[in-house]
């Protein structure tokens, strides 16, 4: 299954980063996830949406 990230202000709630990329696996996209942590690290939630591929 493939994934995309979304990425929301933790204050806001809103999405505020729009990620493109379509991630072919989830531990890839959990990857992504982490490296974006350690740039914005407590800025960010980060959600995993399976899409079709």
């Amino acid at each position: 299954m493939n994934y995309k990230i979304r990425v929301y202000d933790l204050h806001t709630n809103k999405e505020t980063i729009m990620v493109d990329k379509i991630f072919e696996t989830k531990d890839a996209a959990e990857s992504a996830i982490e490296n974006h942590k350690l740039q914005n690290p407590e800025k960010y939630e980060y959600v995993k949406i399976p899409v079709k591929s």
